[in-house]
């Protein structure tokens, strides 16, 4: 239990420091890339499992790995946004000229005065999400998205061995699948955006676990097919929420943001194995559930803005401001072109 506690803190913090360091044209690939090996585990866990039967061994050997780690976080450059938000506004502009001299770009001294001007928002907290409205509305769609897909994804995994296919086989496809859909999800997400794909995962997802209502009982080959398609396109989705977690929310309350979306994700792992409990009455009850689950999933990510290419927002007024701020950029640019013709 306190490993899976330490795991979630550092992906929250993986995700929100690997977003914030990179630019608008490029940023879902922060988020996708960290799931990318994360993918890439679960493909070495199950040839760990399938040498190492003993389990106490295998959680060693699993569990070595974190040593790595301790060692080199301490290397990890804090976030600048972080630091400006909490006034930090010197350590912030050395880390930004650093990162410029190694990506060979120079820092003009105009940019560095407005670093320096910059007013701080040390105001930040759960509070600050629950008092915007369209903060909570954002919060409350990613977050069942999140609940939802673990749902669905902890259900299929769970009732691995009721499948009818071996179990270490089963394990490997769904982390090969996972790969996939990380690298599709950081190509696709900059072509047709956050929503769409968001949307489009969740519905075909939720559709491919409905499918395996279809499928009669004795067909594992057909019910191992629809499983890895459905936890293929919920992994996609998975990464579309994280990005889309981390361009909605401000500095202030990204990092809150992000740790509360990871404890929705969490209740939909716990409530898995209760839901698959209730297969003693029917087999048909946990799919049906998780599905339909997922689709208005699907159907709330409408609800949510284009992030796509879009600056990280700063603080909650900018949020709340976007629509204004959006609406009158469009009209002036149909002024513009109406002048123009």
């Amino acid at each position: 239990m306190v490993i899976k506690v330490q795991i979630s803190k550092i992906s929250s913090a993986t995700f929100f420091r690997a977003t914030e360091w990179i630019g608008a044209s490029k940023r879902s690939w922060g988020a996708c890339v960290t799931q990318l090996f994360a993918a890439m585990g679960q493909c070495a866990l199950a040839g760990v499992i399938y040498a190492i039967r003993h389990w106490r061994l295998a959680q060693f050997i699993t569990a070595a790995n974190f040593a790595v780690v301790v060692i080199y976080i301490w290397f990890i450059p804090e976030s600048a946004r972080w630091l400006l938000s909490r006034g930090r506004t010197e350590e912030a502009k050395q880390l930004i000229i650093k990162a410029a001299a190694i990506n060979k770009r120079a820092v003009s001294d105009s940019l560095l005065e407005k670093i320096a001007i910059k007013d701080p928002e040390n105001k930040g907290g759960i509070t600050t999400i629950f008092r915007s409205p369209q903060l909570t509305r954002y919060f409350f769609i990613v977050a069942w998205g999140y609940f939802s897909l673990n749902l669905t994804l902890f259900s299929l995994y769970f009732d691995m061995g009721n499948i009818g296919s071996n179990v270490f086989l089963t394990q490997l496809m769904f982390g090969a699948f996972e790969v996939a859909a990380n690298i599709l999800s950081m190509w696709l997400m900059e072509v047709f955006g956050r929503r769409i794909s968001l949307v489009s995962t969740f519905v075909i997802g939720g559709i491919s676990s409905m499918f395996i209502l279809a499928v009669p009982q004795g067909y594992p080959i057909a019910v191992t097919s629809l499983s890895v398609a459905s936890r293929f396109f919920m992994i996609w989705a998975g990464a579309v929420c994280t990005v889309y977690l981390q361009e909605l929310f401000p500095t202030s309350v990204r990092q809150t943001a992000t740790a509360l979306g990871a404890m929705s994700a969490r209740a939909g792992g716990m409530m898995a194995p209760l839901l698959n409990m209730l297969a003693v009455f029917h087999w048909s009850i946990p799919p049906a559930v998780f599905s339909s689950f997922t689709l208005v999933a699907g159907a709330l990510g409408f609800l949510l803005p284009e992030t796509r290419n879009k600056e990280l927002p700063d603080s909650a007024d900018e949020v709340e401001n976007n629509r204004n701020v959006t609406s009158r950029r469009t009209s002036s640019s149909l002024n513009q072109e109406s002048t123009k013709m």
